[in-house]
C-alpha cells in the first residue's frame, strides 16, 4: 500500500475510529485499525464486537493494499505531526510514515487478522436530518441506566412507525423521550440501542453538519450511514418497558417560566441539599413559585422564581440533578413544569420543543 493523504483529512477520521479500540486484553487485535484502499479512498475500520466503524479519506493512491496497526500509537503519532500531507506505506508488515522532516514506523499485523465487519446490504429503513438526531439522542441518552443485569435498561429506544421516530431512555425514576417526524420504509419496528454506541454515533453525528443519516437493519444489528462514515452496531436483545403507560396525560397544576431562572435556582438549592439531592418546589396562582432546599449542618435556600401558575397549589419533592440534567439539554428559553400532585410523576417540557417530553418521579418523604 501506498497512498498520500491531508493531515487534517487523516486526523479527523482517526478520531472516530480510535475511540472504538480501546485496551482489549483478551483479543489484542482489537486494539487495532484496519488500513486498506478502497475504490479510490483509503478506508479505516475498528470494532470492539459490539460497535464498528468505518470511515473513508479522500487521498492519492499510488499502490493498493492494507495493514493493521495499533489504534493508540498511530492516533498520537498523526497528532503530533504537523499540517501539510502525509505519506503512508507498508513494507513487509510495517507502516511508514512520513510528513515534512518527520519519518517513523509502526509495525503492524496481516489485515487479513483482522476482525471481519458485517455489511448490511438491506434497503435503507429511513433517512433523518443529522442535527435532527444528534439533538433528539442529547435530550435523551443522559436518562439511560447504567445497568449490567437490565441491559435494556442501559440502551437507547428507538421506535419507527406511522412516519414518527421515537427516542426514549429512562433508568425508571425519570424518563426522556423525542419525537421525530421520518421518511421511513417501517410501519413498525422497535429496536434498543446500547448507551455505548449511542456515544460513538454521535461523535460521527458532531462531524457531518447539514447531512442526512441513512438507517439500516438486518438480524440483531443497525447500521447508521452519513456520506463517508457508517457505525454498525449489536443491538440489545430484550423487551423495552412499555413506558407509554406511565405519561400522565393530564395535569392539575401548570408552571411557565424561564429555562435560565429555573436552572440557577436549582443550582444555588443544590449547595444546600442534604443525602438524596431533594429540593422542595412549592406552588401557587398567579405566579407563586420557589425551590427551597436545608441542610442542618451548612444552612438553606429559598429561591422565588418569575413564573406563571395554573391550577392547583402544593409542593413536590425532586431530585435537583434529575431537573437540571433536563434543563441543561433541552435548549429552550421557556420551560413548563406539570404536576399532577406530590405523589405522581412530574414532566417537564417546553412550547418552543414540540415532540419532547421529559418525565421525573417525586422523592417521598
Amino acid at each position: 500500500m501506498r497512498v498520500i493523504c491531508t493531515h487534517e483529512n487523516l486526523k479527523k477520521s482517526l478520531g472516530l475510529v480510535t475511540r472504538v479500540s480501546s485496551g482489549n486484553l483478551t483479543l489484542p487485535i482489537l486494539n487495532n485499525i484496519l488500513i486498506k484502499t478502497d475504490n479510490g479512498l483509503l478506508k479505516l475500520s475498528s470494532t470492539n464486537l459490539e460497535v464498528a466503524v468505518n470511515t473513508w479519506v479522500r487521498c492519492k493512491i499510488e499502490e493498493d493494499g492494507g495493514i493493521t496497526i495499533p489504534a493508540k500509537t498511530f492516533s498520537e503519532l498523526i497528532n503530533n505531526l504537523p499540517s501539510g500531507n502525509i505519506s503512508l506505506y507498508t513494507e513487509n508488515l510495517e507502516l511508514f510514515i512520513e510528513s515534512g522532516s518527520f519519518k517513523t514506523k509502526i509495525r503492524g499485523l496481516n489485515s487479513e487478522e483482522f476482525p471481519l465487519i458485517p455489511q448490511l446490504d438491506q434497503q435503507s429503513a429511513g433517512n433523518i436530518p443529522v442535527n435532527a438526531l444528534r439533538l433528539a439522542l442529547s435530550q435523551t441518552s443522559f436518562a439511560a441506566a447504567y445497568s449490567e443485569t437490565q441491559p435494556e435498561m442501559s440502551g437507547i429506544f428507538l421506535s419507527f412507525g406511522n412516519g414518527e421516530l421515537k427516542v426514549v431512555a429512562t433508568d425508571r425514576y425519570r424518563l426522556a423521550e423525542k419525537k421525530l417526524a421520518i421518511e421511513s420504509s417501517f410501519e413498525s419496528k422497535n429496536v434498543i440501542i446500547p448507551n455505548r454506541s449511542v456515544q460513538e454515533l454521535n461523535k460521527i453525528l458532531s462531524l457531518a453538519e447539514g447531512e442526512d443519516i441513512q438507517i439500516f437493519f438486518a438480524q440483531g444489528q443497525i447500521m447508521f450511514k452519513t456520506q463517508d462514515t457508517e457505525l454498525i452496531s449489536r443491538l440489545i436483545d430484550a423487551q423495552y418497558p412499555d413506558y407509554e403507560q406511565i405519561i400522565p396525560l393530564e395535569f392539575k397544576t401548570e408552571i411557565e417560566c424561564n429555562t435560565s431562572d429555573v436552572v440557577a435556582a436549582m443550582r444555588t438549592a443544590g449547595i444546600f441539599t442534604q443525602a438524596g439531592n431533594n429540593v422542595n418546589l412549592t406552588f401557587k396562582e398567579p405566579d407563586s413559585f420557589s425551590v427551597t432546599s436545608s441542610s442542618s449542618d451548612i444552612g438553606e435556600s429559598d429561591v422565588n422564581i418569575p413564573s406563571k401558575v395554573t391550577g392547583e397549589a402544593g409542593s413536590i419533592i425532586f431530585n435537583h440533578r434529575y431537573v437540571l440534567d433536563c434543563l441543561s439539554v433541552i435548549g429552550t428559553p421557556k420551560v413548563k413544569i406539570k404536576i399532577i400532585n406530590n405523589n405522581a410523576p412530574g414532566v417537564i417540557c417546553s412550547p418552543d420543543m414540540p415532540g419532547y417530553t421529559y418525565l421525573v418521579m417525586p422523592i417521598r418523604i
